[in-house]
């Protein structure tokens, strides 16, 4: 797979380098589809359909890159997460999270993931009724992620009327957000501050929301020493970037 492309100055080039196969001829417009094509294989959009049991590392959550980039950004690993519906995105989570607690409805599913998961990670099966209700134990954890197969909104109802504000996650991440607008209104109601983050996802062929909906008075997330880029970032020398 080609991932990079540099232009080369065929005045300046050795002619030996340019007769080389690996060389390409492209037009601007090939550079460009070219990058392209390298970015959706790298990110995984490009990628046979598979229901096997998800591995670590092997594969992206099924959350919008944009959003993903944006959690690579801050330093989580002091943090716990509560997430609904599990998956690639629990064994990913488990990397970046101190806790991850997930909540999985499928059995089948469950069985393979629990043979995975990480010493951090404590999952557990319920209903897809006991979800859609919030029947379940709540520890206090800054972040939420409602991600599971069934009516979100319904939960979030629920879990919204039985807890107090300053007993509510700073964070829920709301993934579909385009999908379940009233629960969007729902935190919007109670104070949060919506978040959209547009874009791909790794296998999928149409653009997605996920949503991130802060507290702003109680989110205060901190950040990585080191500006996170991802793949196919462009690095350069920016010593002209100074005052």
């Amino acid at each position: 797979m080609i991932r990079y492309f540099a232009r080369l100055n065929a005045n300046r080039a050795d002619e030996q380098l340019l007769n080389r196969p690996e060389v390409l001829k492209l037009s601007d417009f090939g550079a460009q589809l070219g990058f392209g094509l390298s970015v959706l294989e790298g990110r995984g959009l490009v990628q046979p359909e598979s229901t096997a049991t998800p591995t670590p590392g092997t594969q992206l959550p099924l959350l919008t890159w944009p959003f993903l980039d944006f959690l690579e950004h801050l330093d989580l690993s002091q943090q716990s997460l509560v997430e609904l519906g599990s998956g690639h995105s629990t064994m990913w989570f488990s990397q970046h999270f101190a806790k991850v607690r997930s909540f999985e409805t499928d059995p089948e599913w469950y069985r393979a993931l629990a043979a995975k998961v990480d010493s951090n990670v404590d999952l557990s099966l319920i209903s897809i009724a006991e979800l859609e209700r919030a029947e379940l134990e709540y520890q206090g954890e800054p972040w939420l992620l409602v991600d599971f197969a069934g009516k979100r909104t319904a939960f979030l109802h629920q879990f919204l009327a039985e807890r107090p504000a300053h007993n509510r996650p700073t964070a829920i991440v709301l993934d579909n957000s385009e999908w379940y607008r009233r629960g969007a209104l729902l935190l919007k109601q109670q104070g949060y501050l919506e978040v959209p983050f547009y874009g791909f996802k790794s296998g999928q062929a149409w653009i997605s929301c996920t949503s991130l909906f802060i507290d702003p008075v109680r989110f205060a997330p901190a950040q990585k020493a080191q500006f996170h880029m991802p793949a196919f970032s462009r690095e350069l020398d920016n010593s002209w970037d100074q005052l």
